[in-house]
């Protein structure tokens, strides 16, 4: 099953925060991709559960906050931040 991507406003403005600040906004940018990539074809078995069908889940220099509509077979990317490794 594939999922429609629902990127909010909010989301994408992060997105490009975090990318004029990033040492590398090209990783910025791949990851980014491979989010929606990677939502579109597994998106319940990513990351970790919270509330009924909300997800947190990292890759890489991103961590989204979405929400998957079942019925809809439609994932929200709510929110994004910086993902930080040490």
């Amino acid at each position: 099953m594939i999922f429609t991507i629902i990127w909010k406003l909010a989301a994408i403005h992060q997105i490009g925060q975090i990318e004029s600040h990033a040492d590398d906004p090209a990783r910025v940018r791949e990851a980014a991709a491979r989010v929606d990539f990677m939502l579109r074809r597994m998106a319940r078995d990513l990351g970790e559960s919270r509330d009924p069908g909300f997800r947190v889940w990292y890759e890489d220099v991103l961590g989204v906050f979405y929400r998957i509509d079942e019925d809809a077979m439609r994932v929200e990317v709510l929110f994004v931040g910086p993902s930080r490794r040490h």
